[in-house]
């Protein structure tokens, strides 16, 4: 528009005397402004009652009668300009006072009447102002009513009214640039020039544009770390804007106006610009989250896509509402942000959580809010970064990754400092057992959220993956082998007064094992699964282990098939134990419960061939047994016959040269001693010496039994005291 005055205020009433009312400031003066600009003279000049009219049918937004007055006024401005300029003349006034309304028809002068004396230098300027400023009257208008049509309920014919202008303009741009082509007057140059072409269809757009940067809010009162809300308040709002031009204002513009497009590309100019703003400033980490996820996912998703369902969207035309640079930006100092959380927080946790062992060694504490503390923190960046893309959460949890694996190193190697340290003071009381249990609960939790990290970066986080693993295999060994063995503390003594002559009799030593296993699993239960798993089942090993150690030891050796059944029976019955035992106690090496069971059949068997094949199944479940052992086995059931002894050892001689194929979670007989062999020539005078002795106790007089009782008794006593003496270890 041209430099001058603009219509502050709506021209209140004209008085019929040629004065009209402006408002200016505070007051209001009865004047008017004829034609001049910003500091220039104002006049108390008579005004037209046709640019009046034309002022109040803009105020009623008649806006396309006014905007037809306005293009004859503009015509008008036109002819005269093409008069010759004349040195002689005077400014006059302009158009009589008293000339005649020009109601409902607001018909112009004849153009004769134009080039009368009366169009004068100073009234053909005048007018060219009257039209300016009318035309800016018009226009805010128009922009007003396209700024409030998104507001009400429908837009009204007004809305109309402003299409039906813009296609006038244009219309008259176009007519305008024709004349322009074929004029060969020269315009006079003491007339203002005419501001075609109005191009009112590029201001409508930029109205628009103002529209919606006077709609959306702005981040005035949104608090650091509450960029989300301000962002969902501008998502809804543009939803809401867009939907209601949807239903209230595109079906009114023509089709080539793209008003849809022209609504959505204004919007989204209004947004770019916010986000610039946001952008320009430091931003805490949770609003760098919001911010990547609303340009990643949200504003596509659902601000574009809820639009876009109704009406289609070219969204070739529409600009990234923050530039490639700013975002490379924010994911840079969102990673920075992790790594240095990780790195610091991290250390002050495991720290916090060392006093506390100390501090609360004598209470009874299963849990320990280490792995939630240290999950949560970790926890928030994974799932705020992988809810923005899959490359941003590879990089989030590759950082994580690298900081827990350092973090689960130095924490498996405080552990075993306390362990250290627990283990001067003796005897470490409950509270030591619970802190263990505690400690080892924090690794399924751990090693879960590693398994994540992982597999949120698989291709660059599987080294540091292992190493974390690693850390809390070696705590969880740990913690195991320290339990087991306060376990074995209590029962290993148990365990030495096995396989003796007593035992057979006399079940006091296996029930106490029982009892003081199933005492001590009453806080091992407290433990959680896996670790749990491997605890029962190393203990359930170690069992096994130290009862087939007693039965190698030789310390009872069978002289006939009555003590060979006793003792595979007494077997068989404790094995069945074992296995009730430990089933109940959930452990998963059931592979174990069969040992017993097979030394038991080795012993009770008669026949050679018999024995051979239930060699040959124990070899076949347990390939780290050695000849040694069969061969200890065989005493033990009293077998002195070489040749006998010889093809049931010749089953095992295959396996010695195997052991570097043996598993080491399935070994049991290769943490068995091998005891020295009894050679069968020193078996044989055993076996002899027994059975004379059975012979002597069964064939002794009976009837000398009551008088020679008292002289007797201690020889017989003294003698199968000696005999056993031949054949057992006490």
């Amino acid at each position: 528009m041209g430099a001058g005055w603009e219509w502050e205020s709506i021209y209140q009433e004209w008085d019929g005397t040629g004065f009209f009312y402006v408002g200016l400031g505070l007051g209001w003066d009865k004047t008017f402004l004829c034609g001049s600009g910003m500091g220039q003279e104002r006049k108390s000049t008579p005004v037209s009652p046709f640019i009046l009219e034309i002022l109040q049918l803009v105020n009623h937004r008649d806006l396309l009668l006014a905007d037809t007055h306005i293009l004859e006024l503009e015509r008008e401005c036109e002819v005269l300009a093409l008069l010759p300029a004349t040195p002689a003349s005077t400014p006059t006034s302009t158009l009589s006072p008293s000339t005649p309304p020009l109601g409902h028809s607001l018909s112009f002068s004849s153009y004769d009447e134009v080039l009368s004396s009366n169009a004068t230098l100073d009234s053909s300027r005048r007018k060219a102002k009257d039209v300016e400023l009318l035309y800016e009257a018009l226009q805010k208008e128009m922009w007003d009513v396209v700024r409030e049509s998104l507001r009400q309920p429908s837009a009204g014919p007004n809305l109309g009214l402003v299409v039906l202008v813009i296609q006038q303009e244009e219309h008259a741009d176009a007519a305008w640039a024709v004349r322009e082509e074929t004029r060969t007057e020269r315009v006079s140059p003491h007339i203002q020039p005419s501001q075609r072409p109005r191009r009112l269809k590029t201001k409508w757009r930029h109205a628009v544009a103002e529209a919606a940067e006077w709609s959306l809010p702005h981040q005035v009162d949104t608090q650091a770390g509450q960029l989300a809300l301000y962002l969902e308040r501008l998502r809804s709002r543009m939803v809401d804007d867009l939907d209601a031009a949807r239903r209230n204002a595109v079906s009114i513009y023509p089709e080539e106006f793209a008003a849809f497009q022209v609504y959505v590309e204004s919007y989204h100019q209004a947004v770019a610009k916010r986000l610039r703003t946001i952008t320009s400033g430091p931003l805490q980490i949770t609003d760098v989250y919001s911010l990547l996820e609303w340009f990643y996912n949200i504003y596509n998703r659902d601000v574009l896509g809820t639009i876009g369902t109704s009406i289609p969207i070219h969204y070739t035309t529409l600009e990234p509402i923050l530039p490639q640079p700013t975002v490379d930006r924010l994911e840079e100092d969102c990673i920075s942000i992790v790594r240095d959380k990780v790195t610091t927080e991290l250390i002050q946790v495991l720290d916090e959580e060392e006093r506390r062992w100390a501090q609360t060694l004598y209470i009874e504490e299963y849990q320990s809010n280490l792995a939630r503390s240290v999950i949560q923190r970790l926890k928030v960046d994974l799932d705020r970064s992988t809810s923005v893309n899959q490359f941003l959460g590879a990089r989030v949890a590759r950082c994580c990754l690298i900081g827990l694996a350092d973090f689960l190193f130095n924490f498996q190697r405080k552990v075993e400092m306390f362990h250290d340290t627990q283990a001067e003071f003796g005897d470490r009381g409950d509270g030591y057992v619970s802190r263990t249990i505690a400690l080892v609960n924090c690794c399924p939790p751990l090693r879960t959220f590693v398994e994540r990290c992982r597999q949120c970066d698989p291709q660059g986080s599987e080294e540091t993956a292992q190493r974390a693993n690693s850390s809390l295999d070696r705590l969880i060994s740990q913690s195991v082998r320290v339990l087991t063995d306060r376990l074995f503390e209590h029962i290993r003594p148990f365990f030495d007064k096995l396989m003796k002559r007593k035992w057979l009799n006399n079940t006091e030593a296996f029930e106490a094992i029982e009892a003081s296993i199933k005492q001590h699993f009453r806080k091992f239960k407290r433990m959680d699964p896996p670790p749990y798993q491997a605890l029962v089942g190393e203990v359930h090993r170690r069992v096994l282990v130290e009862y087939v150690r007693a039965v190698m030891r030789g310390r009872i050796i069978c002289t006939s098939s009555k003590m060979r059944k006793r003792m595979a029976f007494r077997l068989q019955d404790e094995a069945k134990q074992l296995k009730g035992l430990f089933r109940d106690l959930e452990s998963s090496a059931s592979w174990l419960d069969s040992t017993i069971c097979h030394l038991a059949d080795i012993i009770l068997l008669e026949d050679t061939p018999s024995i051979q094949m239930e060699v040959a199944v124990l070899v076949k479940e347990f390939p780290d047994i050695r000849k040694k052992h069969v061969s200890t086995l065989l005493n033990v059931r009293g077998m002195t016959r070489q040749a006998e002894r010889q093809e049931i050892l010749n089953v095992v001689k295959d396996f010695e040269c195997s052991s570097a194929l043996i598993c080491r979670e399935r070994a049991l007989f290769a943490d068995i001693p091998i005891t020295s062999e009894v050679h069968c020539i020193s078996l044989g005078l055993m076996r002899l010496a027994m059975t004379v002795s059975n012979w002597f106790s069964e064939h002794r007089p009976r009837r000398r039994r009551r008088t020679s009782a008292r002289n007797a008794a201690p020889q017989t006593a003294e003698t199968t005291e000696d005999t056993s003496k031949l054949h057992r270890e006490e």
